[in-house]
């Protein structure tokens, strides 16, 4: 008899045993930012989420890192990476054929709609509208292994308008990450290349963004584009491939 219930508590622990998750293989900063998103998602008052939002931040960089020609994402076993998927929460990420960490903007929208203040709604609720269905900026697409700038599309005025707008209603919230964008589109219109379409997209772009934006800085460099492309078109093409 007490055999049979020795052998049963051995059953027993064996199976809470492998019901248990597999450990998690990543680095620190992603055990710091899954810390964050649990210590948020408690009751309690509305708080800024720019704090979890930085842990995301520092957590995608360190997945991402390269180091011998790969993301360290790439270097998980199959099930490493599973288990990195399930566990992961608030993040997409994937190493396909696009091969990419980034904080979810839905997740964290909804996050900002439970225990946010009213700035990390509208940087989300702003984010959300910024990041296309493939996790690129909505004036970015995928070309063969590379991606183009969606000039003339009518995409890159509203993009960059909504951000513009965001930094002057809180102009002291999530600073680095607002001048990162915004910055991201002046450099895609300054340099105006790697388009997905043809020279005339491009010009359209320059010039509709220079007078709806008549005071930014890369104007000038707008200018000095769109007098090239008028000149000589052939000295920097408009599309990378």
């Amino acid at each position: 008899m007490k055999a049979t219930r020795f052998a049963a508590l051995i059953l027993m622990a064996s199976a809470t045993a492998s019901a248990s998750p597999p450990p998690l293989n990543a680095p620190p900063s992603v055990t710091a930012y899954l810390d964050q998103v649990a210590a948020t998602e408690k009751p309690g008052p509305k708080m800024s989420l720019e704090p979890v939002y930085n842990a995301a931040l520092a957590a995608q960089n360190d997945l991402m890192i390269i180091n011998n020609n790969q993301a360290w994402i790439e270097g998980l076993s199959d099930a490493d990476f599973t288990t990195l998927q399930s566990r992961l929460k608030g993040f997409v990420i994937s190493r396909g054929l696009e091969i990419f960490a980034d904080p979810d903007p839905k997740f964290f929208r909804a996050l900002a709609e439970k225990r946010g203040e009213p700035a990390d709604l509208a940087f989300f609720t702003q984010m959300e509208k910024s990041i296309a269905p493939d996790y690129l900026p909505t004036y970015v697409r995928t070309q063969g292994r590379g991606v183009c700038i969606r000039y003339g599309e009518d995409l890159m005025v509203p993009y960059y308008a909504g951000w513009l707008e965001y930094q002057r209603q809180s102009p002291a919230r999530y600073k680095d990450k607002v001048t990162e964008l915004l910055t991201n589109v002046e450099d895609a219109v300054g340099l105006g290349t790697c388009a997905c379409g043809e020279i005339e997209s491009v010009q359209n772009e320059l010039k509709g963004f220079a007078t709806r934006f008549p005071t930014s800085a890369v104007n000038g460099k707008i200018r000095d584009r769109i007098e090239q492309l008028d000149k000589d078109p052939s000295k920097l093409p408009v599309n990378c491939t």
